[in-house]
């Protein structure tokens, strides 16, 4: 058997390798297989590796060598929860689900059965059922069961005014700002079936969805993408007449002493600008050229009258713009005209009345569609070019009309307001593909209301965590975000027969997400029994 032998002479400490054997008569002898030299020839590290070879050499590993096996037994995403959780408290929506549980005794936990649908919204959004099935993916939630899941949303239905007025009046208090100007517009949430029952109906989907039911959901942002409200209607509601029940439910909620309600074109008509100005807010719309008085037209179409503002584009370039300011109807009328969206808006007659041509030689299917491609019947079946609507149409190249009833507000900042409109589009994009609001699997009105209000919430503290990033100047997409909680990931792990978190590395992004928060930094390892002090 070989063996180290260290041996003092002097000062100096030598290593031999030495080997044990008997020698004929029986005897122990020992005989030096290799001498080491001093070991002060030797770096500690170097004697080290020495040893670590020898030993795997012999069939060992540096694990068993050291003492430090380490076994995963479980691994869970602690970025959502955690966020999440922050959030939920910065809109009080922690305390107020409690207090819903508390006083209707649910014998369950609405604020985790909540938090953990957020977390699935914003993690990747699936059916409830799926949920109930992922939730052990997260740390820090308790057992859930799968109708405890349903009944929140049969909960969240019940308190969704008071989940929309807490929210409207935190989101205040959160950036300390005034309420002047609100966008509002409407679309639409498709079913996977085509039964009606008089809530989900059929009507003009703006998904593209033929044959599936639908209802029609309002929404009324600030001009920081914060939430002011939103309203559900049936299907077959025309969305032009969702305005003014906004707007009676807006003020009839909040105590607004001034607002100016922004909206497109799909929202002018006779019955809104009435409401409007008749509950005492100013508005800012899209005008439709087309459709004002021809003597009106021809003044607004004379470029002669047209004046220059230059204002400062996004990345501070110098930006010209050609308008025109008129009375028209008790209200100002702003006319803009741009050689760019005159080439576009040709173009795309154009490819219109390429499309006609085709259509000419099919005319059957046109009976719908025959207007929007500039034709118009000649004969009992046949159709042929409208050339009087092509120029006519020509006329309004490049144009865009907005109206407002206020006449203090100057060029500037009506424009601002109005371009500001692309806020609800990429509102209604966070719902539709984000938080994936639709296609919705529940039947009954209830759980349809409580989803709503579910993908309301998760929308809102989404868009708090933006603001709050993009304050700190540390920016970051949706997508982002989500990619930066998915590498928030903690093992439970067993070592010597003691368990501990271990924590993952934390990316840049994460760091910003909870700096964002004022949220504290996990320790690397945390004992089992200590972890909940570190969850919200």
């Amino acid at each position: 058997m070989a063996f180290l032998r260290k041996e003092q002479k002097g000062d100096a400490t030598y290593l031999r390798i030495v080997q044990s054997y008997r020698d004929p008569e029986g005897k122990i002898r020992h005989r030096t297989l290799f001498n080491l030299g001093k070991a002060s020839d030797y770096t500690a590290v170097a004697l080290k590796r020495i040893g670590q070879a020898l030993y795997e050499l012999g069939g060992g590993t540096i694990e068993e060598l050291e003492h430090r096996i380490l076994h995963e037994l479980s691994r869970f995403n602690y970025g959502f929860p955690l966020v999440i959780g922050q959030l939920l408290k910065a809109y009080s929506l922690n305390t107020f689900l409690d207090g819903v549980s508390r006083s209707k005794n649910l014998g369950f936990s609405l604020k985790e059965s909540v938090s953990l649908l957020i977390c699935e919204r914003l993690h990747d959004p699936v059916s409830k059922l799926s949920n109930y099935k992922n939730q052990n993916d997260y740390i820090g939630f308790p057992e859930i069961e799968l109708h405890q899941l349903y009944r929140t949303l049969d909960h969240l239905d019940n308190q969704q005014e008071f989940i929309k007025q807490l929210i409207y009046n935190k989101g205040r208090n959160l950036f300390n700002q005034k309420l002047d100007i609100v966008f509002y517009d409407v679309t639409t949430f498709y079913f996977d079936s085509n039964k009606e029952d008089g809530f989900r109906e059929k009507g003009f989907g703006k998904d593209g969805k033929i044959g599936k039911t639908i209802i029609v959901f309002g929404l009324l942002i600030d001009q920081n993408k914060q939430p002011v409200g939103y309203e559900v209607y049936h299907g077959k509601q025309y969305e032009g007449h969702t305005l003014s029940d906004a707007i009676i439910r807006l003020k009839k909620k909040y105590q607004i002493e001034k607002v100016i309600c922004v909206a497109d074109t799909g929202m002018m008509n006779q019955d809104n600008l009435e409401e409007v100005e008749n509950a005492e807010y100013e508005f800012i719309f899209g005008e439709r050229l087309k459709n004002i008085m021809e003597s009106k037209q021809d003044e607004i179409l004379d470029l002669t009258k047209y004046e220059i503002l230059e204002i400062e584009g996004e990345s501070g370039e110098p930006i010209k713009i050609q308008y025109y300011l008129t009375q028209y109807k008790g209200r100002k009328l702003l006319t803009t005209y741009s050689p760019k969206r005159a080439a576009k808006d040709k173009a795309e007659r154009e490819e219109r009345i390429e499309k006609a041509k085709k259509f000419l030689s099919q005319p059957a299917p046109l009976d719908k569609k025959a207007k929007t491609h500039y034709l118009k019947k000649a004969k009992q079946c046949n159709y042929i070019l409208d050339i009087d609507k092509i120029k006519h149409s020509e006329r309004f190249d490049g144009f865009m009309s907005i109206a407002t009833n206020n006449e203090e507000l100057p060029v500037e900042q009506l424009l601002g307001a109005y371009k500001q409109l692309y806020k609800i589009e990429h509102s209604f994009r966070s719902f539709k593909t984000f938080l994936e609001t639709r296609p919705m699997f529940h039947w009954t009105k209830s759980r349809i209301l409580g989803h709503l209000a579910l993908c309301y919430i998760s929308f809102t503290v989404l868009n708090y965590l933006q603001l709050k990033l993009k304050k700190q100047d540390t920016p970051q997409t949706e997508n982002q975000i989500r990619k930066n909680l998915i590498k928030m990931q903690i093992s439970l792990v067993t070592q010597n027969e003691h368990e501990y978190y271990l924590r993952s590395k934390t990316e840049e992004g994460a760091k910003q997400i909870m700096k964002a928060l004022s949220i504290k930094e996990m320790p690397d390892l945390i004992p089992k029994n200590m972890i909940n002090q570190y969850l919200l």
